[in-house]
């Protein structure tokens, strides 16, 4: 059926919302109730559930790592069950919440790709940077560092070369894209909608601060950057650079230390470590601030938030069906 664009009894939308849309408001609109955000966020951490269990048994059944390792095949596992994030996160936001395709991306409908592409580069480059102040100022790391590369190195890799981006943009999609907005639809401030994604986003990496204080600043760090980067930029793009970059350069370095386990597993991180870490990800939301607004990159949207009718087939024009 059709949309039309008349605000529905109990619908997400206020005399509030008129006008062009920050990003983290994009799933508050005239057609779908609030409570379908929550419905959605649920959904779509079912769905995952269900992929997870699925591919780890598969990936188990074929070849199960011994305990506190992690081959090529259980990373390349892993980073799947991971992706699939990215299609449960629009699939929902399409067919539940009614949102127009590409809100999930970014404000114009769509990944940026010029963007994400000069935002992954400065990322890179600062992760390179970063690893060489580790190198040289004789930071601890998660393990001691010595124990030599891989017997599957080049395995591990290419699976981090070819997979981790679409990991770290699974991940992206649904903490700073679906929950980000799932959140801002109910709560308008833009910092209560990071803040609260941020710590679920913490918790989802298993870590408390009560357990490992260093490790949970750390993702905590990450998190509350990516966040006001989705929200400063106006799409995903930085924050999956920034993530994705961080899981290469992590997992290459860690094929080349046979320390792969380790990185995947961490439960806990030295204080220098970490502390490395949070002036990485503070300096890259300088950055990325900087370059976003050297390319002018658009914060608010102006689109339809549903998606439109099929010309004619509007309220009195009989059934038609809705542009996806």
């Amino acid at each position: 059926m059709s949309y039309d664009a008349t605000p529905r009894p109990g619908s997400t939308v206020d005399l509030g919302d008129l006008g062009p849309q920050p990003y983290h408001r994009l799933l508050r609109n005239q057609v779908t109730p609030w409570w379908t955000v929550i419905l959605g966020a649920f959904t779509i951490l079912a769905g995952w559930m269900f992929a997870s269990v699925v591919i780890l048994s598969i990936q188990m059944g074929i070849r199960d790592d011994p305990e506190g390792t992690v081959s090529w095949f259980g990373l390349l596992a892993t980073n799947l069950s991971l992706i699939v994030l990215i299609p449960l996160s629009m699939l929902v936001a399409q067919k539940l919440n009614r949102q127009s395709p590409g809100l999930l991306s970014s404000v114009v409908g769509r990944l940026r790709w010029r963007a994400l592409a000069w935002f992954g580069v400065a990322a890179v480059a600062l992760e390179l940077v970063m690893l060489g102040v580790i190198q040289v100022g004789g930071v601890d790391l998660l393990d001691d560092g010595g124990s030599g590369v891989a017997k599957d190195a080049a395995a591990v890799i290419a699976v981090t070369l070819l997979t981790s981006t679409f990991q770290a943009a699974g991940e992206e999609y649904f903490f700073r894209g679906y929950l980000l907005q799932a959140v801002g639809a109910l709560v308008r401030n833009s910092l209560v909608a990071v803040l609260v994604t941020t710590v679920l986003f913490t918790m989802a990496h298993g870590i408390w601060p009560w357990e490992s204080p260093a490790l949970f600043l750390d993702r905590f760090a990450f998190g509350l950057v990516a966040g006001l980067l989705v929200i400063r930029t106006g799409g995903l793009e930085a924050s999956i650079a920034a993530h994705a970059a961080n899981n290469v350069v992590t997992f290459i370095f860690a094929a080349l230390t046979n320390s792969v386990g380790d990185s995947l597993g961490a439960t806990d991180a030295p204080w220098s470590l970490v502390a490395v870490d949070v002036v990485k990800f503070a300096a890259f939301g300088v950055i990325a601030l900087l370059m976003a607004r050297k390319m002018r990159l658009a914060t608010t949207c102006d689109l339809p938030l549903v998606a439109s009718p099929v010309p004619g087939t509007g309220p009195g024009s009989g059934p038609g069906k809705r542009l996806v």
